[in-house]
């Protein structure tokens, strides 16, 4: 019975102490962050978040997403042609497939960055067409 103590013991230092440090540092970290923002509040001090302007989110995540999962695709199916076609007896050859899985997803990421500007632009052009409408 001593020896199950030695096993318990030891998960409860190696992980337990571990997480409970973590919890109550993040706990200490939270709590004077919010008594620094009280304290500026009471002084008058207009808090950073307050004074930023405010920031419009990226609509197109899923477009971004989505091109990005078919250019790696591509890059892959890609990669497994130029595989199969050619056999080289070279000991970095199994990264082929790897390095055009990883071109292509960066080549969909630069495709998704012209889409998302020109999308952009035209919404703004738009925004800036209902304002004039407006007047």
């Amino acid at each position: 019975m001593d020896e199950l103590w030695i096993p318990i013991l030891g998960v409860i230092c190696a992980v337990g102490m571990p997480v409970l440090l973590a919890i109550i540092a993040s706990y200490m970290t939270i709590k004077s962050k919010h008594a620094e923002k009280m304290a500026m509040i009471e002084k008058g001090i207009v808090l950073e978040e307050a004074a930023k302007p405010e920031r419009k989110p990226n609509r197109y995540n899923t477009l971004r997403n989505g091109i990005f999962m078919i250019g790696l695709s591509l890059g892959v199916i890609v990669g497994m042609m130029v595989d199969s076609v050619y056999t080289y007896n070279s000991d970095w050859f199994f990264l082929l497939v790897p390095a055009i899985t990883i071109l292509f997803g960066g080549i969909s990421f630069i495709i998704y960055f012209f889409l998302s500007r020109s999308l952009m632009e035209k919404e703004r052009m738009d925004d800036e067409r209902k304002m004039r409408l407006e007047e």
